[in-house]
């Protein structure tokens, strides 16, 4: 919960006079238009229930963007995902100074590296493959054999040299004890489409680089977030960047 509130206290000054113009929370990600123009997207983190997902009373249409950005702080899982992705549109239009080029470029990989991952990314898989000592993928649901269970973590997580985290761990509330576990790694990437682009609120954690996006094309994320597509059906209106911290 520190972090969140971290976030929200970097993104309230940015948030301030801007108002939230319109939402899409589709089924794999949630995509945020701020007034100016700002455009921002994280993962739809919800639980399944009943067909109507959020309380009567919520609404986030034409609400002040800073109202909105508070329910990082909130136990609604929905309310969380639609503040964070209207603070990755805060962040997104800052000018900042990004690193060119391939993530990976940026981290010095060595063959006997051992690197965790929580969460999947089969790009970065496919890329890693080879290239290093040993790679231990973690997910909550076990999809592909050979994948550890979250149960695992206390045991790999301290002896990584190079950790790779979701952002969606912002969401489910899981980041904070997941870094607490870190004890060798000289790199510690936060990356997806869910990473907030504020490295202030990251400083005093064992997080060294933010590996996001910035939304280039509102019309075309709106359409294939309205139709439920994933990162791969995004990536045309998206631009990957990569900060240090």
């Amino acid at each position: 919960m520190k972090l969140l509130k971290r976030l929200l206290e970097a993104g309230l000054p940015l948030a301030r006079g801007k108002v939230l113009q319109r939402i899409c929370i589709g089924l794999g990600y949630t995509a945020v238009e701020l007034s100016e123009g700002l455009c921002g997207l994280a993962f739809t983190w919800f639980e399944p229930g009943c067909c109507e997902l959020l309380p009567r009373e919520t609404s986030f249409w034409d609400r002040p963007a800073d109202l909105v950005l508070k329910g990082l702080l909130s136990p609604h899982p929905l309310e969380r995902t639609v503040a964070l992705a209207v603070l990755n549109a805060l962040g997104g239009s800052r000018p900042q100074p990004f690193l060119s080029g391939d993530l990976l470029e940026s981290l010095n990989l060595d063959r006997e590296d051992q690197v965790a991952m929580i969460g999947y990314f089969e790009p970065l898989v496919r890329k890693l493959s080879g290239k290093v000592k040993t790679l231990w993928i973690f997910e909550r649901e076990e999809r592909v054999p050979g994948f550890y269970s979250e149960s695992d973590l206390p045991r790999y997580l301290p002896e990584a040299n190079l950790v790779l985290i979701s952002a969606t761990t912002l969401l489910n509330q899981t980041l904070e004890d997941l870094l607490s576990l870190i004890k060798k790694a000289r790199e510690v990437v936060l990356l997806g489409p869910s990473t907030p682009l504020f490295p202030e609120a990251f400083r005093f954690t064992p997080i060294t680089l933010l590996s996001g996006i910035r939304v280039r094309s509102p019309e075309f994320v709106f359409r294939q977030v309205a139709q439920a597509k994933g990162f791969p059906s995004l990536r045309e209106g998206l631009e990957k960047v990569n900060l240090r911290i």
